[in-house]
């Protein structure tokens, strides 16, 4: 890898889906939003605390550069309140507008001060650092160059030679440079955060052993979506699947072979469930498949699909024998007057119970 591809990868994102990116940027709004407001008022509130020092640097236009600075200071803040009354404007959006009204303010303020005012660059390139707080992602920090380039004959003087030219843009853009910079690595900060937090989640809601989903993450998600389908009516079915004869497999082939049997079945299981569907580990050789919007016949249909699936399998044991496997499969669709998924649970369950009395590798739903 080349010097400017391991610079470029540092402060690039982490690799993600589109999903990942878009729970990402959300996961951004979510930190930010309760930053906007207080942040905006202390830039708001420091740049306005400036008014003795305008008294101290040049008493003779006092008055004029404090209307200036009090006056632009209260247009931002009410800019501020109108733009949080205001329903469905994205954070992104407030937080570009602020920082272009924050860095209006300064440059109106640098006008007042004249051309000749020592304050003027200062002011612009602290305002220019506090993008790091008000900009959201570092491809943001164009406005910062478009901001610099409009700014710039605010502090040079009347008559500007070659170097005073060089000295303003040298200045502007190295902190430009800096902020991007600035913005880009702490972007790359939390992208790494939210990529560990999110594996942390996937492995404490995922059965070690077979991949799908373990106990916990499924009761969870039963009963948000029992919740969801009781408020709304739609379709819901609770399927419990479970391996048939498979303590006879550890008996006789040893466990290591029916840790392989395991695998296999959870994984021709999650290969034809749908994308919507939860599929879990629940028990040793128990699995649990949580089917939203699958009404009967339709979700019949898709257990008889993993049952035949099942069948087919050939798992080699240690002594090379290939062992196979069936699997019996109790279902049951959520009901309007369902007290809950316990109640659901327990009917997919006994309905797993006569599959298994009636001769096992079949699937049978529940009254």
């Amino acid at each position: 890898m080349t010097s400017f591809a391991r610079y470029r990868s540092f402060f690039a994102l982490p690799a993600m889906s589109d999903e990942e990116l878009v729970a990402f940027r959300r996961s951004q709004i979510d930190a930010r939003d309760p930053l906007v407001v207080p942040t905006v008022v202390m830039a708001v509130l420091l740049i306005g605390a400036f008014v003795g020092w305008d008294l101290l640097r040049d008493p003779g236009r006092f008055g004029h550069v404090a209307a200036v600075r009090l006056g632009g200071c209260a247009v931002v803040l009410l800019l501020l309140a109108i733009m949080r009354a205001l329903r469905g404007v994205p954070v992104r959006v407030q937080g570009i507008a602020m920082y272009v009204a924050v860095y209006g303010l300064q440059a109106a303020i640098g006008i007042a001060l004249g051309a000749e005012s020592p304050l003027q660059m200062p002011g612009l390139l602290i305002v220019m650092f506090f993008s790091m707080l008000a900009l959201p992602r570092a491809s943001d920090s164009w406005i910062n160059v478009v901001l610099a380039a409009l700014s710039l004959p605010i502090v040079l003087p009347p008559a500007p030679q070659r170097a005073d030219l060089v000295y303003a843009v040298a200045h502007f853009a190295t902190v430009a440079v800096l902020a991007w910079a600035a913005c880009a690595l702490m972007e790359h900060a939390s992208a790494q955060g939210f990529a560990y937090r999110r594996r942390l989640q996937q492995e404490a809601g995922t059965d070690a052993l077979t991949g799908v989903a373990n106990r916990r993450e499924f009761e969870k998600a039963v009963v948000r979506e029992t919740g969801r389908a009781r408020r709304g009516g739609q379709p819901l079915a609770l399927a419990i699947i479970d391996i048939d004869h498979f303590k006879r497999v550890n008996d006789r082939h040893g466990h290591d072979a029916g840790d392989r049997l395991l695998r296999a079945v959870a994984h021709a299981l999650q290969t034809h469930v749908r994308r919507s569907d939860l599929l879990a580990r629940i028990g040793g050789e128990e699995f649990a498949l949580l089917m939203l919007d699958a009404p009967s016949p339709g979700h019949l249909l898709l257990l008889e699909r993993l049952r035949q699936a099942v069948a087919v399998l050939r798992v080699p044991a240690s002594d090379n024998e290939a062992i196979g496997c069936t699997v019996s499969i109790g279902v049951a669709e959520f009901a309007a007057g369902e007290a809950d998924w316990s109640s659901l649970h327990k009917r997919a369950d006994q309905a797993l119970y006569t599959a298994k009395e009636t001769g096992r590798d079949r699937v049978i739903q529940a009254p």
